[in-house]
């Protein structure tokens, strides 16, 4: 069979083509109740009171809670805990003091959801208003006032300092050319296309939850220990889901409360979030500053840099932490370059704005815009070629596997694979560069604005430190593979169907791959970093070698024979000869297989990007006209679903480098609450985009995984911003404005216009 390595079309799509995909909203219980929560309209204040007697009054309304009715839990950091950051964790209703605009403080519960919704408007939160911190290296300076009491460090939570290689100030000084800039990554969010919802339901002394997905095994063993259940006493069913990107499935302030309500109640409770809601509950990302400082010599040899960043974390410390953001920094600054030298600062900040957390390529994307819009800057102090330059400091495949042992960072960065000066040469000639760059030029002659860029970055991958797989006959005549990761729409059970019809040598069409039920499957630790094709499909790999294994022996106990004279075919255990005679299904010998699959280490992989772009002179409009991504991804399991990934993910680059935004004013309301006001790119404005996918050497077979894969799933998005930053300063001349996102007409208008040599502006 040759399944892995085809583009076989995507075993998840019929239900949702046809209408017969169930959602979370899609799911109702019998005598189901539903809930609305109340949510602070002020940025920042003291709780004077939670009036809700009205909403007791209206006819249908089963239950208001505020905090002094609920547990007084915190909800605790999944990823990298520190214990700066346990007096900033949320909890999942507002007491004593708001943080941020929709911060939840009451729950209603009614009969029906408009019943509910209009109780929930009845229910009146007086806050005594303080002043908000909405100015990240604003509320990191000495002497901010503090959002949180008894926190020693201010609003700065979790310092990140790091060096590696020779002394950078001696680096500095023998430098013939220094470049420093301060960056800024705006702050933007996933924006799934469907919105979060729960429906939980209590009976018989088990609860099950319709609607988590992502980190399913986490959150039941946290959800447990709040309600003082035993894991196996609670059931989460993972139904179908309308994007992920990061932000869906960590543990939210609801996903205590609506489980919680429904033990309380003794009934089905659901929970459906408006796109409202959305824009201020789940969890933003991205916001980032970082003064960058680069030395080289004269002729464009990198020799060290400086880097103090700034993450800005919102008002609460959720799942992710404020570890997690920093560490992705240091760890991803230096990229696929050689430096002598580094040295990088990464803290994390509070403000009153809605908690952050990940977003597709975490801090990935910000590292390479901060890194390679400076390279791009060196190149233009140097006036060098930036893709020459960069070519000449991309580590070698003699260096390989390439090592920095940064200090007081934990693990070491690891170039454990690939071949960067071949991703960058593959990038190159798919892109046509020199062809396209005698366009542009040709086109500059007629007046026109256009440019073209770069970027080049590393990607780290495949973090949580196993997986679970059991493989098993099915009771249809196939077979069922129970993987403890999620599906988030990536084609996760295409692929690893895929793999596991090569590995038993039979049809795809008999594969099924169970993820959705914790009562399945009994651990996992889902979907998340890029890991599951990796990961999810190592532990897949070893539960069919396992099946075979028992298999074999069983067939062999049976037949009276020994192992040696037997062989698996295709499903059974057949005699070297093929005498049918001799042969038994494996269906028959009533094995099962399962692995645990452990890679305690992440992986490193390395891609490129091109954009190329116009401007619009009278409007500063931005125009992609063309991006082309070239990235190692090791074996491509479904090349097309490996095409789609890098695609989508450059759509969303687009997204982020030139529209969307989460602005607040100073009052700290925020002004993008509807995709009215919060632009995201639309089939006109995402650019065609050309993939080139990698199979490259791994060099430290310790690392590797049984399928040789690598990831897909961020690759498209991580080098986005800065590549079409620098196609834009190509275009109309750089200029520090072009170091801050998102990339607005008004702002490259102005460059565009500054010096037309006869006054006007």
């Amino acid at each position: 069979m040759t399944y892995v390595g085809a583009s076989v079309p995507r075993v998840e799509d019929a239900p949702l083509l046809t209408g017969d995909a169930r959602f979370v909203d899609d799911i109702g219980l019998s005598a189901q109740l539903h809930a609305r929560v109340v949510r602070s309209d002020v940025a920042h204040g003291r709780i004077v009171a939670v009036r809700a007697d009205a909403a007791r009054a209206r006819p249908g309304v089963v239950r208001v809670i505020s905090a002094v009715d609920a547990p007084d839990v915190r909800i605790p950091v999944r990823m990298m805990p520190s214990d700066e950051a346990k007096p900033v964790t949320q909890p999942p209703l507002a007491r004593d003091v708001v943080r941020y605009v929709g911060e939840p403080v009451a729950v209603v519960v009614a009969t029906d959801p408009y019943t509910a919704e209009d109780a929930a408007a009845d229910v009146e939160v007086e806050i005594e208003p303080a002043a908000p911190l909405l100015d990240g290296p604003g509320a990191a300076a000495p002497g901010a006032a503090a959002l949180h009491d008894g926190v020693p460090t201010g609003n700065v939570i979790n310092t990140l300092r790091s060096r590696w290689g020779r002394d950078v100030d001696e680096l500095f000084a023998a430098a013939g050319v220094v470049v420093r800039d301060r960056l800024r990554v705006q702050r933007h969010f996933a924006t799934p296309l469907e919105t979060r919802g729960l429906v939980a339901a209590y009976a018989d002394g088990r609860l099950t939850v319709h609607g988590p997905t992502k980190v399913k095994h986490f959150n039941r063993t946290l959800l447990a220990g709040f309600l003082g259940l035993e894991e196996d006493a609670i059931r989460f069913v993972e139904p179908d889901v309308g994007g992920g990107f990061g932000a869906r499935g960590e543990f939210y302030p609801e996903d205590f409360l609506i489980p919680w309500l429904a033990i309380q109640l003794g009934r089905p409770v659901k929970w459906v979030e408006d796109r409202r809601e959305c824009f201020v509950a789940l969890n933003h990302s991205r916001e980032t500053w970082c003064d960058f400082e680069i030395a080289a010599t004269n002729d464009g040899r990198l020799l060290g840099f400086r880097a103090a960043c700034l993450v800005d974390q919102g008002a609460y410390a959720r799942t992710h932490g404020t570890v997690l953001m920093p560490w992705v920094l240091v760890h991803h600054l230096a990229g696929p370059y050689v430096w002598e030298g580094l040295e990088i600062e990464a803290r994390s900040v509070l403000t009153n704005k809605t908690p952050s957390g990940t977003y597709r390529a975490p801090c990935q994307y910000e590292a390479a815009f901060f890194r390679e819009r400076m390279v791009d800057r060196l190149a233009a102090a140097l006036d060098a070629d930036p893709v020459a330059m960069r070519a000449r400091n991309l580590i070698t495949t003699e260096a390989m596997p390439y090592r920095m042992e940064l200090s007081d960072i934990t693990p070491p960065v690891v170039y454990d694979n690939g071949d960067f000066p071949q991703v960058v040469d593959a990038l190159l000639g798919r892109a046509e560069h020199e062809r396209v760059g005698a366009e542009c030029d040709a086109r500059r002659a007629r007046g026109e604005l256009v440019g073209m860029g770069m970027a080049a970055y590393v990607e780290e991958t495949a973090f949580g430190r196993h997986e679970y797989a059991t493989i098993a006959p099915s009771e249809d005549g196939g077979w069922v593979a129970h993987v403890g990761i999620a599906s988030l729409g990536q084609g996760v059970r295409t692929a690893l169907a895929q793999v596991v019809a090569d590995e038993l040598r039979v049809p795809l069409a008999q594969v099924e791959i169970s993820h959705r039920d914790t009562d399945l499957v009994p651990q996992g630790f889902g979907a998340y970093a890029s890991r599951t094709t990796i990961i999810g499909g190592g532990a897949v790999v070893g539960g069919c070698d396992d099946l075979k294994r028992k298999a074999l022996a069983a067939a062999a106990d049976r037949l009276e024979i020994s192992q040696q004279d037997l062989e698996v075919g295709p499903g059974a255990v057949v005699h070297p000869a093929g005498n049918p005679s001799r042969g038994i299904p494996i269906a028959e010998l009533g094995v099962t297989g399962e692995c645990r699959f452990d890679k305690p280490l992440p992986t490193f992989d390395m891609g490129a990007c091109v954009a190329e772009v116009a401007v619009d002179r009278d409007t500063g409009e931005i125009r992609v006209e063309r991006m082309v991504v070239s990235h190692d991804i090791g074996t491509a399991i479904n090349p097309q679903l490996v095409d789609g990934q890098l695609v989508g993910g450059a759509a969303q680059g687009v997204g982020g480098t030139l529209f969307e935004e989460l602005a607040y004013d100073p009052s700290g309301q925020p002004l993008s609450t509807s995709f009215m006001d919060y632009l995201m790119p639309t089939a006109a404005e995402v650019p065609p985009v050309a993939t080139v996918q990698l199979d490259l050497p791994h060099w430290d077979p310790a690392t590797a995984n049984p399928l040789r894969a690598k990831a897909a799933g961020e690759g498209g998005i991580v080098g986005a911003g800065a590549a079409i930053a620098n196609a834009v300063a190509d275009a109309v001349g750089d200029d520090p404005i072009l170091s801050h996102l998102p990339l607005t007409p008004d702002a490259v208008h102005a460059i565009a216009n500054h010096d037309q040599g006869d006054g006007t502006t």
